[in-house]
């Protein structure tokens, strides 16, 4: 009569022990920092960051609540808080993702209003950004917030733990290697490759007009060449043209800037198309700062010279322009996406779309001389600038126009584009 209870007991312990076994390892390890009890000096701010942007910088957020808050993809990412507090500013948090859509950065957004009181807000924002299939339209900032939000939900969750057992392997590889180093299989794994047919496209399946949405052109009678006095008013700039000359440079290009400004540059703009959907989710964005008083910029990060050629090259020239004439309606646009020597110099990129630490300090250098005017800390960043300089003075100021309400003002390697007297 007595083993019937003993063996109900012993196998409710056993279950139970399995079911809290994830738990439990989770309240140890926290992968995301969720309650920072047990400190194993684990990596979490390069692992379960780039596993998860969005789970970690919701979990860390509620602890920081800067007043000021930079959204974007990774080259927002790379603006980081440490080259603000470097210049003085303890009240900048970089909420950016990598590959970051703007379905990201609008649920962002909307947590921010509800749950901060913000001063001033950067977006970073690409014009390749607006095609809602970029990224496939990917959105982790609703499942962040849950989990973030539901401790029993972040302690149970596979995924958790799947990261907190990378950090372990990471911070004790010797270990994990010699758990792997035991076989206790005698049939030793094969590295076969799959066998499987190589996939043919013929010429009319590569010729398919579903490929290449909006990009089929008339053919025209005779060539068409422009007078060198037109610039690219041909192509739908008017008088603007003069600030968007053909990009001719020439060179050899690392491997991989090569790769990626042919075949990632291709993918980017042969079947872009801009979203009503997503406009719509800026115009929002910037109606609510316009009502709240805060500061709204819109940033638009750099990219090499030669990625910057593929826009024009799928016939995008046009669109690249009224991008940032539409975003002026909004809030002035901070613009280093445009042929400059910054752009055509190599050495400030890590590749043709990310540029590096240096660039990244004097970005924010710059960008804080526009949002702040406290002499002292401005002076720093005056000592960062080197070869990028915004017309945040007079004296900074190399170019200067106006077309309608619409107003240029140009530094060294760095634009302005704003609405007069905005």
């Amino acid at each position: 009569m007595t083993r019937k209870p003993t063996f109900f007991v012993t196998a409710m312990t056993v279950v139970a022990a399995v079911a809290l076994a994830p738990i439990t390892f989770n309240v140890v390890v926290d992968a995301y920092d969720h309650n920072r009890m047990v400190d194993l000096d684990l990596d979490k701010s390069e692992i379960s960051v780039k596993a998860h942007y969005p789970l970690y910088k919701m979990i860390e957020y509620p602890r920081v609540k800067a007043p000021t808050v930079i959204l974007g993809d990774s080259r927002a990412r790379a603006l980081q808080d440490k080259y603000w507090q470097e210049l003085g500013r303890d009240d900048v948090y970089n909420f950016a993702y990598g590959g970051a859509t703007v379905y990201e950065m609008y649920d962002t957004f909307n947590y921010l209003r509800e749950n901060a009181e913000l001063e001033t807000l950067i977006v970073s924002l690409p014009l390749r950004s607006m095609d809602e299939r970029f990224k496939g339209g990917m959105n982790r900032v609703p499942e962040a917030i849950a989990l973030a939000n539901d401790p029993f939900g972040y302690y149970s969750n596979w995924f958790v733990a799947k990261i907190g057992w990378r950090l372990l392997q990471d911070r004790y590889p010797d270990v994990f290697e010699a758990f792997e180093g035991l076989s206790i299989s005698p049939v030793s794994e094969a590295g076969a490759a799959e066998f499987a047919a190589l996939e043919h496209l013929s010429v009319e399946q590569l010729l398919d007009p579903d490929l290449c949405d909006d990009c089929i052109l008339t053919t025209p009678n005779t060539a068409l060449v422009l007078p060198a006095a037109f610039y690219h008013r041909g192509l739908g700039l008017g008088y603007w043209g003069r600030y968007w000359p053909e990009i001719t440079i020439e060179r050899d290009l690392p491997r991989l800037f090569a790769q990626q400004v042919g075949t990632n540059g291709a993918a980017d703009w042969r079947r872009f198309k801009q979203s009503d959907e997503l406009w719509a989710m800026v115009e929002e964005m910037a109606a609510w700062c316009d009502e709240n008083d805060v500061e709204l910029i819109f940033f638009i990060p750099p990219t090499i010279s030669e990625m910057q050629r593929r826009i024009s090259d799928f016939g995008l020239a046009s669109a690249n322009h009224r991008f940032r004439e539409r975003l002026t309606t909004m809030a002035p646009v901070i613009d280093l996406d445009y042929d400059s020597p910054f752009s055509q110099e190599l050495s400030n990129f890590t590749d043709a779309y990310h540029f590096g630490s240096t660039p990244a300090r004097k970005i924010v250098g710059e960008l804080l001389q526009l949002i702040d005017k406290d002499p002292e800390r401005t002076e720093l960043a005056h000592k960062r600038r080197g070869d990028l300089i915004c017309p945040v003075r007079p004296q900074d100021m190399t170019e200067q126009h106006s077309e309608g309400t619409l107003e240029l003002i140009e530094g060294e390697s760095c634009r302005v584009w704003r609405q007069k007297n905005g």
